[in-house]
């Protein structure tokens, strides 16, 4: 039980892959959980009877899992809760990864993710079964757009310039996202801007990184942060609308919004000295 579970960053698709656009998530290691025998974890344990039930024996020995956590094995690491880094979803990971049987392992594609969603509901109410593939594949993962999740190749120093701004403030993503679903369903000039300003903008931000067209991408992700100041201010902290769009660097909401982790992107990494909270660069 060596291995370790990333946390993932959703870079592009936030809301929108929900509504017809892509996605782009990447595996974060910086964050990670990881099996040591500690002592015993009742959240875990509960976790294995909620298994028992949802997952067919055939795919996963829950019992072989509920033995290790009686014998004191748990789950420890550094991935913060209320972040939208995934915690749940490496949670799942990790089960997945020691105690699926032959049968689970065998599994790939959608018929994996299904599985792994249908582990991550017991934590949301809903799951897509994204967050626990990424972590469970290390992989950065291309969403949406008609097609099933897949893997994706990126170009070598894709990340340069990318960094996460640490809030310090944990959110709960279900009231952003009733919030923009609310609006979505029932704003016709919301849903029409929203697919035309940040639905294509995050379609063009995903091409434009995985062809390495570095200013196609900043212009992208400044039409992204132009959108969500003027139409989403509440998914702002408000320590952070004056800081949003700079002309070194620039802000966007990452995940559901309101708090957690912010994405941001800048060509100068002297600029972002001047950010409030904690950065941590990709």
């Amino acid at each position: 039980m060596s291995r370790t579970y990333p946390a993932k960053v959703l870079l592009f698709g936030e809301h929108t892959v929900l509504r017809g656009g892509r996605g782009l998530a990447v595996p974060y290691p910086e964050f990670s959980l990881r099996w040591q025998q500690q002592r015993p974890d009742e959240r875990l344990l509960k976790f294995s009877d909620f298994l028992r039930v949802m997952i067919p024996p055939e795919l996963l020995d829950v019992e072989g899992l509920a033995d290790a956590l009686l014998n004191d094995w748990r789950l420890v690491g550094d991935i913060p809760t209320g972040y939208g880094l995934g915690s749940s979803g490496a949670v799942c990971a990790a089960i997945w990864d020691v105690y699926a049987t032959e049968t689970g392992k065998a599994l790939s594609g959608d018929a994996l993710r299904h599985q792994l969603a249908k582990m991550e509901k017991y934590f949301h109410g809903t799951s897509s079964g994204t967050d626990p593939l990424i972590s469970y594949l290390n992989l950065p993962v291309l969403l949406g757009g008609g097609s099933a999740p897949e893997p994706v190749k990126l170009p070598n120093h894709w990340a340069s310039g990318f960094f996460l701004l640490d809030t310090g403030k944990e959110r709960k993503a279900s009231t952003f996202i009733d919030h923009f679903t609310h609006r979505y369903d029932h704003e016709a000039a919301f849903r029409t801007a929203t697919d035309a300003e940040w639905r294509g903008a995050a379609d063009a931000a995903i091409e434009a990184i995985l062809s390495s067209d570095r200013p196609a991408l900043e212009r992208q992700i400044r039409r992204m942060s132009a959108f969500q100041l003027r139409e989403l201010p509440s998914f702002i902290p408000p320590d952070l609308r004056a800081h949003w769009l700079h002309d070194d660097y620039v802000l966007k909401i990452c995940g559901a919004g309101g708090g957690g982790m912010m994405l941001g992107y800048t060509t100068d990494r002297h600029a972002v000295r001047q950010l409030p909270g904690q950065i941590r660069w990709m």
